[in-house]
């Protein structure tokens, strides 16, 4: 990994705060750069995420220039961009999108899990919380790869959101790369109805009752004509059998079909 000079480092404003991390805008030597810190008891855990993002190497996937230790806290800085969080865009009222950007999304969000997928790595916690837009919101990059591992590693259960999480995942079976399929049909359907998935459930044990039952988010919620395609492709990718969802290749095909018919200028 590439170790950068703290001192090369000027942290600006806070971009988003949590509980554990917070991510500054920052200077890095002349560069403008996004910088997560966090206590450096994350070291190992954070270290395997970014060992994978190191090796990344594709346009959507955030590019990670390296880390800094300084005392007891870990700073990873990492490309920065414009456009914030998809899920806060997703969920503001005065932005306004179309059908034809949801599917521009979707296709890149489904580029990089494939690429992932590709190297033999699974996300674990795709969801409108770890995409970024860029370029006028015209582009997205995976950005939080705090739960990424190699799909040869014993794989933990209850990782991510639960509302995005596969039933094989939160029953602690055992998964693949499939998970992901699960979370970013959720995630889709967040696009296309600009709702939170499974909001009127207050608990954790609630949604995983509730998806076990067979339910899943209304397709009556979402904002858009939807092509049949992808209400179908979406319907298929969440299906509580893995073997049933289809590949991060299949699904690029069908999104590019549809995608090639529209102007995506915001």
């Amino acid at each position: 990994m590439n170790a950068i000079n703290f001192d090369d480092i000027i942290l600006g404003d806070v971009i988003s705060n949590g509980s554990f991390i917070q991510v500054y805008k920052a200077k890095w030597l002349t560069k403008d750069v996004a910088v997560k810190k966090a206590h450096i008891s994350s070291y190992n855990s954070i270290r395997r995420g970014t060992k994978q993002l190191f090796r990344a190497n594709h346009e959507n996937i955030i590019f990670l220039h390296g880390t800094s230790i300084e005392g007891p806290t870990l700073y990873l800085v990492m490309e920065y961009v414009d456009g914030g969080l998809l899920n806060s865009f997703l969920h503001t009222e005065q932005t306004k999108y179309e059908l034809q950007h949801v599917i521009n999304w979707a296709l890149q969000i489904a580029k990089g899990i494939g690429y992932l997928h590709d190297q033999a790595v699974v996300h674990r916690d795709i969801s409108p919380r770890s995409i970024l837009l860029c370029d006028k919101h015209r582009y997205v990059k995976i950005y939080d790869f705090s739960f990424v591992r190699q799909l040869d590693t014993i794989m933990t259960s209850n990782v991510g959101d639960i509302a995005y999480m596969a039933p094989e995942v939160y029953n602690n079976e055992k998964y693949t790369e499939k998970c992901d399929i699960y979370s970013f049909a959720i995630t889709l359907w967040e696009m296309l109805s600009r709702k939170k998935p499974f909001e009127r459930y207050t608990d954790s044990s609630t949604i995983c009752q509730t998806v076990e039952t067979g339910e899943r988010p209304s397709l009556d919620e979402l904002q858009f004509h939807c092509p049949d395609k992808i209400q179908e492709l979406m319907i298929g990718c969440w299906s509580p059998d893995p073997d049933k969802r289809a590949s991060m290749k299949d699904i690029i095909v069908v999104l590019n079909v549809h995608q090639q018919v529209f102007d995506l200028s915001l």
